[in-house]
């Protein structure tokens, strides 16, 4: 059952729920909870999930690409996907992750990549994606 919390400042707090098992809050009728978020393994292939809300897989489409795959379809692409990635502590340089980069977000997944100080796509062992919207 979705519960859903809205702080509304004409009604004061409203609460609806249905039958989807998903607890949202809202301030005025826009949701700020996460829709679907994950932290994986980008060094396996698929991507080894450590801990997730409303993903069902990673889908490793090469060297530092992923797509993200929602459990459940969002009501929209109109999203926003924001990811961290990171080494095991050994080398140098930092690694950046980019949303959305190649493959336009859908309401089913969104795309990813990893690429180091060089420029260059690399295996993260460390990925963490939040997607939020309505």
């Amino acid at each position: 059952m979705t519960t859903t919390i809205n702080a509304n400042t004409s009604a004061g707090l409203v609460q609806t729920a249905d039958t989807s098992g998903i607890i949202k809050v809202q301030s005025n009728g826009v949701t700020t909870n996460a829709l679907a978020w994950v932290n994986f393994n980008g060094t396996t292939s698929p991507g080894t999930i450590r801990a997730q809300y409303n993903v069902s897989s990673v889908t490793k489409a090469g060297t530092g690409d992923y797509v993200v795959n929602f459990t459940n379809a969002l009501s929209d692409a109109n999203y926003a996907a924001v990811s961290s990635s990171g080494r095991n502590g050994t080398g140098s340089g930092g690694y950046l992750s980019l949303v959305g980069d190649r493959l336009a977000p859908t309401t089913t997944a969104v795309q990813l990549y990893v690429i180091n100080s060089a420029a260059s796509q690399v295996d993260a062992p460390y990925v963490a994606v939040a997607v939020f919207g309505n």
